[in-house]
């Protein structure tokens, strides 16, 4: 392999490393995926890391090697049901597989996976609350463009055809509202990490959840959720040192990747237990951030908003949660001596209680972190605002520091929540004029 001298560029003090523009390279690794071209090509790093690389290109061989229904690749996947990288995920479609030899071109992304052998068995570099449901070790994505980006270039959607470039030095950091953080708060460490790689997210429904790579994040929606409210609530803290800066990037990264998913089909993530939270705050952040109205504003199938509704609860509730949008969902609004025959089959009234026990802790940080960040307008769905509102009422209010924690979303989302929920409005509004006054 052949490269350019490496060099370190800096976006505000996020350090980190790129080969020099006119940099050549003959193999491209990561994450042990690596792709070999048939002669060298310029190539460097977007500001997360991943891989670009200047073409047209052929990409003559990738390791490990592609075999039937094994270590998929596909170039611009779409979403929906369909997808080409193992036959161990449901609605596998061989045709969407990459072959090699083959010619990239500007403005197309290649998604290349490594399967594992054995479903169920865990690697050295899995993420923490990885259940092993999936075949997938790892994903990775190399990006052809048709010119190099500049050194603090997002990599554009992984998604679709559509390439949009982002720059970090525009980030809009004068709207972090850096309030003082109520408690220590938890290690950026963890949160780095499980953001570091791609999250491989564009599989509609519940079997989306074996398509995530077992060293990339989460396979389940509850745990995706429980992450965007940390890191959603952890970016609003004050930060001097700016050791916020790596998570910043990821972050929205993660918000540029989502919202092209939705860009390629809006109805992915709906009602259904546990699954499909978390998507919403990571692009309506990415949003903000950049100033991009298209993300602060999304409208897509999110779970938050299709699992809360107004309406006559039993115990005189005003906005509810159900588990589905289908009939017979609505267990809150019946008497629960009635759930065990309550829905259909097994998606009884006390299975839709136990799911709303389940997503309850986790969508209480992103909530606020909407509230905080001026947006609750822009999010389109009040039900999902004033359901949490309840659930921290019911749940969480007055209780010992064991079960207000566990029911609150963890410490730190828990204090967050008491020492700003009253004024997070206000804090919003703030946020808001300053956006508007640039």
């Amino acid at each position: 392999m052949r490269s350019g001298v490496i060099a370190v560029a800096a976006v505000g003090l996020l350090l980190f490393v790129v080969p020099l523009l006119g940099g050549e390279h003959g193999q491209i690794s990561q994450y042990g995926i690596t792709w070999t071209l048939d002669k060298p090509a310029v190539a460097g790093r977007f500001v997360n890391g991943d891989w670009w690389v200047v073409g047209p290109v052929t990409v003559k061989s990738i390791s490990p090697a592609p075999a039937p229904g094994r270590n998929g690749s596909v170039v611009n996947p779409k979403a929906g049901d369909a997808q080409g990288y193992d036959d161990r995920i449901p609605d596998y479609d061989a045709k969407l597989a990459a072959t090699f030899l083959l010619e990239l071109k500007p403005g197309q992304s290649l998604v290349s996976t490594a399967s594992v052998e054995k479903v169920g068995v865990k690697t050295p570099n899995m993420v923490p609350h990885q259940y092993c449901r999936g075949p997938l070790r790892t994903a990775t994505i190399l990006t052809c463009v048709e010119k190099p980006p500049q050194p603090d270039a997002f990599r554009p959607p992984y998604v679709g055809e559509k390439k949009p470039i982002f720059s970090a030095k525009k980030l809009r950091r004068d709207l972090l509202p850096k309030l003082k953080a109520p408690c220590t708060p938890a290690s950026l460490a963890p949160y780095e990490r499980v953001l570091q790689r791609v999250w491989l997210d564009h599989k509609r429904q519940w079997s989306g959840r074996q398509l995530h790579p077992l060293e990339n994040m989460p396979d389940y929606g509850r745990e995706l959720t429980n992450i965007t409210s940390q890191v959603g609530l952890l970016l609003l803290v004050e930060d001097p040192d700016r050791k916020h800066e790596t998570l910043l990037v990821r972050f929205v990264q993660l918000g540029i990747d989502l919202y092209g998913i939705t860009q390629s089909a809006d109805d992915l993530w709906p009602a259904n237990g546990g699954h499909h939270s978390g998507r919403k705050w990571p692009i309506i952040f990415a949003g903000l951030m950049l100033d991009h109205e298209g993300m602060r504003k999304v409208r897509a199938t999110f779970a938050e908003d299709k699992q809360t509704y107004y309406g006559k609860g039993f115990k005189g509730q005003k906005v509810l949660f159900h588990l589905h949008d289908g009939p017979n969902g609505e267990h809150e609004e019946v008497d629960p001596a009635t759930w065990e025959t309550y829905g259909q089959g097994a998606n009884n009234g006390k299975k839709a209680e136990g799911y709303r026990r389940l997503n309850g802790p986790t969508w209480i940080g992103q909530a606020l972190a909407a509230r905080l960040m001026g947006v609750k307008a822009d999010w389109g769905h009040d039900e999902y605002f004033d359901y949490v509102d309840r659930w921290w009422k019911e749940e969480v209010e007055g209780k010992d520091e064991k079960s207000a924690t566990g029911a609150g979303g963890g410490l730190f989302v828990w204090k967050m929540w008491e020492t700003y929920r009253k004024t997070a409005d206000e804090i919003g509004a703030s946020v808001t004029k300053k956006r508007a006054q640039r």
